[in-house]
């Protein structure tokens, strides 16, 4: 009984070695699709259309449009600011084209070490009394859908409401 249990032991313990060198060698061979998305080939800009289905009243023209990016398997880490930009907008819907850096993901910290995941905030005093997100506001729908963008030459949609 004693030989079968040791021999038992030796299969699994072979066996668990073997699966783990063949994960080791599937991850080298294929890289993950964070880093497979080159930096080279990312575009200058990404579109980014705003629209809503509230009645918009736009008192102060003036917001900014901030893009952070965050290692999405890791749940609690922060995101990090990777770019943000001003525009002066009169009307909803609007559409921007936002500036991204070349080195989008290096930028992230803590360094992703699966794909990054990247999402759009904006804070805008809409209704001009000189605080930005309080009721009257106009700020993005979460209800609606999570402001996730992805690095390319899509144009990536964003839903607005007023904050009651």
């Amino acid at each position: 009984m004693r030989n079968h249990l040791l021999l038992f032991m030796a299969a699994g313990t072979l066996m668990l070695s073997g699966c783990t060198k063949t994960e080791k060698e599937n991850k080298a061979a294929t890289p993950n699709s964070a880093a497979s998305v080159s930096e080279n080939t990312l575009p200058e800009n990404i579109k980014i259309e705003f629209s809503g289905e509230d009645k918009f009243t736009i008192k102060s023209a003036l917001l900014k449009v901030s893009l952070y990016g965050i290692d999405e398997k890791l749940a609690d880490a922060p995101a990090t600011l990777i770019t943000e930009q001003e525009y002066e907008q009169k009307s909803i819907p609007f559409t921007i084209n936002l500036p991204i850096p070349k080195d989008t993901q290096s930028k992230i910290n803590p360094k992703p070490v699966g794909p990054a995941k990247y999402y759009v905030t904006i804070s805008w005093d809409s209704d001009g009394n000189g605080k930005a997100g309080e009721k009257g506001d106009i700020v993005i729908d979460y209800d609606k859908e999570i402001p996730n963008v992805k690095l390319n030459n899509e144009t990536q949609k964003i839903y607005l409401k007023v904050l009651q």
